[in-house]
């Protein structure tokens, strides 16, 4: 018997001797579990659920310049910061193509959620669009295309196009835009007397995935294009699409521009995915007006996500 309990006692030593010689052993299974290498121990929770940022991460804060989002520093940037990074929207200047309809409204929006550094409607004829603005009974400034540029976040609120020499025109003529986070708007719809059919370009891309190629140093979204005018106007917390980078900083970005407006952003993934909103977006239209083929159900409808993704 004292030889048994002298064995047992010799046990016990060596196991409290190997856990105080090896006290990484778990934070290591916690570590592969949370790089995702190692999640088939399902008694093993991910880091994530149980991270507590550090003091000085906690206490950071990214206010997004064009310096910072530009140029060879992009990649470094984007690869630091996470997805829980804050972003300081009251620095964030936020320019809209196109002082029409959505242009304007979306800029009213985003001008009254007090969020941003400024807002203002970027025209190639600015006397012209001030006074549309105004007589519209709207307070938003406007300012001549090299604002877009100067800005951390550009909206294309213009009309779609539908021809390979007229995108070329149209990116060329919104000047340097690396770093610019671009929420594109638009749908590339051709003429009402052919069905106002949404364009596929090569390969089977969208205008979205086309903008992106044409403009390769900044950061293009798709958003906004599936709803008409009415739920831009009251958005009232609805689900609204977004395709674009899944970088964290100008994806988060680009969800603060759609809190912005009033929606509730939904990341759908890169923007590949733009040719899906583009549908989507077609889809919309034939069944919001009458003629063009879809279910004739009127424009009080918007596309949401249901369930618990």
């Amino acid at each position: 018997m004292a030889a048994l309990l002298l064995l047992l006692s010799a046990l016990v030593f060596c196991i409290q001797h190997s856990h105080a010689a090896h006290p990484t052993n778990r934070q290591s299974l916690y570590s592969k579990s949370f790089s995702g290498e190692m999640m088939g121990d399902k008694n093993i929770l991910p880091l994530h659920i149980h991270h507590i940022p550090s003091e000085s991460s906690s206490s950071s804060a990214f206010v997004p310049s064009k310096q910072s989002l530009s140029g060879t520093s992009t990649t470094r940037l984007f690869q630091t910061q996470s997805a829980s990074t804050q972003i300081v929207t009251a620095d964030i200047n936020v320019a809209v193509l196109g002082g029409g309809n959505v242009g304007s409204i979306l800029a009213q929006k985003l001008k009254q959620s007090n969020k941003f550094a400024s807002v203002t409607i970027a025209a190639r004829n600015p006397q012209k669009t001030s006074t549309e603005i105004k007589d519209k009974g709207l307070d938003i400034d406007v300012a001549a295309m090299d604002v877009l540029p100067k800005s951390q976040v550009v909206i294309l609120a213009t009309p779609g196009l539908y021809d390979d020499r007229e995108m070329k025109q149209f990116c060329k003529s919104l000047g340097d835009m690396s770093g610019v986070v671009i929420i594109d708007a638009t749908n590339p719809l051709g003429p009402y007397d052919n069905g106002l059919q949404s364009r596929i370009w090569e390969e089977g891309i969208s205008s979205g995935e086309k903008l992106q190629k044409l403009l390769p140093t900044a950061k293009v979204y798709k958003s906004f294009n599936t709803v008409g005018l009415e739920h831009m106007k009251e958005a009232l917390g609805k689900d609204m699409l977004l395709a674009g980078c899944p970088d964290p900083v100008p994806r988060r970005i680009a969800e603060e521009v759609v809190r912005g407006v009033g929606f509730k952003p939904f990341y759908v993934g890169p923007i590949r995915y733009a040719r899906n909103l583009e549908a989507l977006a077609e889809m919309w239209i034939h069944m919001g007006i009458p003629g063009l083929g879809g279910r004739e159900t009127g424009r009080n409808f918007w596309f949401s996500i249901s369930g618990d993704p």
